[in-house]
C-alpha cells in the first residue's frame, strides 16, 4: 500500500467523487417508500440487533450473516431514514472503485487500473442493486479492499502488519456479509496447506496468505460461536443451504435449477403442479434444523433420481451466473441483452488472460495466482447452487486484477 504520486492522487479523488455522486443520484432517483427484493430481511436483522439479539430464539434462522445488518443497525440507532440507509451504498461503491484502482495500479499501470475501476463503477448489476438495502455494494467494497491489502501484503519485502490486518479485516467482514465466503476460506486454507508442502519456493508468500486467512477466520469466531449456540451445529455459517440445494436439484419438466421464493413455490401454478406447494406446506415450516434436514434429503433424492437433469441444472446455473438466463417458467428480460453485451467481452478477456497465464505461469506473481484460486473456488461452489449475475459481479475486482495483470504484459494499450 505504497504512497501515491500527484496524478494518482487526483485520479483517485476523481474516481471516488464521481462514483459517490453517481450512486447518490441513482439512489435518490430510484428511491421508493416500499421495500423490494431482500431489503425487508436485512432491515429485520438490523432491527433485531438494535434490540439486543440477532435471531428469534424460537426460530434461529440464519439466512444471512451480520456484516451488513451491523452497519444498518448503527444507522438505525441514529434514526437514519430509509433513504439514508440506501444512500450509504454510495460510500461503499466509491470505496470499491478506489480500492480496485489501487489494487491494479502496481501490476498493470494507470490505464488498466482506470479500466478496472470503471467497470466496478459502471457495471449494470451494481447500478441496479446499489440504490437499495442490498449487500452487493458492501460486498464488492470488501472484495476490492481485500485485493489491495492482500496483494500489498504478499508483494512487500518484509512483513507489513498494517496491510496484513487490513486484508484480514476485509476478508473477515466479507464473510460476515456473504457467509458463503466462509466456505471459500476453509477450502482455501486446505489449498494453502497443500501448497506449503509442495510449493517450497513460495513458502514465504503462502505463509503470509495463511496468516491473513487465519486472522480473518478468528474475526468470524464470535459468529460461529453464536450460530453453534443456537443450532448446535459446528461451523454453521448459515441455515439456508437446504433450500438452495432443493431448487438446484429440482428437475421437473420446465425447471432448470432456478430458485423460487416461498410465496412463488406455493402460488405459481406450474410449481404447484410439480408438487412444490405440498412439499413446502409439509416441511418448510418445521423447526429450522428439521427443515434443513428435510430439504437436503429431498435434494439427495433428486440427484439419485435424475443425475443427468441435475447436471443440466448445473450448466444452466453457470449461464445464469454470467448472463441471468435461463429462468424456469419466467420470460427473459431486456437486462439479459445488457449482460450479454457487458459480461460477454469480460468473459472473453478472462478466458484470454487465463490461457496466457497458463502459457507464462512462471511469470505470474503469487498473489494473483492465489486470488485466481479464490475466484475459482467461489465460482465453482456458487455454481452448485441457484445463482444470479449479481453473485458473480461482486468478485469482479479480483477478476479484473487478474485480467489486467496478465494482459498488460502482452497487450499494449495507448491513448491516441
Amino acid at each position: 500500500m505504497s504512497s501515491a504520486g500527484p496524478i494518482t492522487q487526483r485520479l483517485e479523488l476523481l474516481l471516488f467523487s464521481c462514483t459517490f455522486v453517481l450512486y447518490g443520484v441513482v439512489a435518490i432517483l430510484a428511491h421508493r417508500p416500499d421495500l423490494i427484493w431482500d431489503e425487508g430481511r436485512y432491515l429485520m436483522f438490523a432491527d433485531n440487533l438494535t434490540r439486543g439479539y440477532y435471531v428469534i430464539p424460537e426460530k434461529p434462522d440464519f439466512s444471512n450473516g451480520p456484516g451488513y445488518p451491523l452497519v444498518l443497525a448503527a444507522l438505525m440507532a441514529l434514526k437514519v431514514p430509509l433513504a439514508g440507509l440506501r444512500l450509504i451504498n454510495a460510500v461503499f461503491m466509491a470505496l470499491a472503485v478506489w480500492f480496485s484502482y489501487r489494487a491494479v495500479l502496481p501490476y498493470a499501470g494507470r490505464l488498466w487500473a482506470v479500466g478496472v475501476a470503471l467497470v466496478t463503477a459502471l457495471h449494470p448489476n451494481l447500478i441496479r442493486t446499489a440504490p437499495y438495502v442490498m449487500t452487493e455494494a458492501l460486498t464488492v467494497c470488501c472484495v476490492a479492499g481485500f485485493a489491495w491489502a492482500f496483494t500489498a501484503t504478499l508483494r512487500a519485502e518484509k512483513w507489513r502488519w498494517s496491510s496484513v490486518l487490513a486484508a484480514a479485516f476485509a476478508f473477515g467482514w466479507l464473510i460476515l456479509t456473504r457467509v458463503f465466503f466462509g466456505h471459500v476460506l476453509m477450502a482455501g486454507m486446505v489449498f494453502l496447506l497443500v501448497g506449503w508442502v509442495f510449493w517450497k519456493s513460495q513458502r514465504r508468500g503462502l505463509l503470509r496468505a495463511g496468516v491473513v486467512m487465519a486472522l480473518a477466520f478468528c474475526m468470524c469466531v464470535p459468529w460461529l460461536a453464536y450460530t453453534q449456540a443456537k443450532t448446535g451445529d459446528t461451523l454453521c455459517w448459515s441455515t439456508n443451504g437446504g433450500e438452495l440445494l432443493y431448487w438446484a436439484t429440482s428437475t421437473n419438466d420446465g425447471e432448470n435449477g432456478h430458485w423460487f421464493s416461498e410465496e412463488e413455490a406455493q402460488n405459481m401454478p406450474e410449481l404447484v403442479a410439480n408438487g412444490h406447494s405440498e412439499f413446502y406446506q409439509t416441511y418448510f415450516y418445521l423447526p429450522v434444523q428439521e427443515r434443513e434436514t428435510a430439504l437436503k434429503q429431498k435434494a439427495l433424492e433428486n440427484i439419485r433420481a435424475n443425475p443427468k437433469g441435475v447436471v443440466k441444472n448445473w450448466l444452466c446455473n453457470w449461464c445464469r451466473l454470467l448472463f441471468g438466463f435461463p429462468r424456469s417458467y419466467l420470460p427473459e428480460e431486456l437486462s439479459t441483452v445488457v449482460l450479454l453485451l457487458v459480461n460477454g467481452p469480460l468473459l472473453f478477456l478472462g478466458l484470454a488472460s487465463f490461457c496466457l497465464a497458463l502459457k507464462h505461469r512462471g511469470r505470474i506473481p503469487l498473489e494473483i495466482v492465489l486470488l485466481a484460486g479464490v475466484v475459482f473456488i467461489y465460482l465453482g461452489g456458487t455454481s452448485l447452487l441457484p445463482g444470479l449475475p449479481r453473485y458473480t459481479v461482486v468478485v469482479w475486482p479480483w477478476i479484473g486484477l487478474g485480467i489486467a495483470g496478465v494482459l498488460s504484459r502482452h497487450l499494449s494499450l495507448k491513448v491516441a
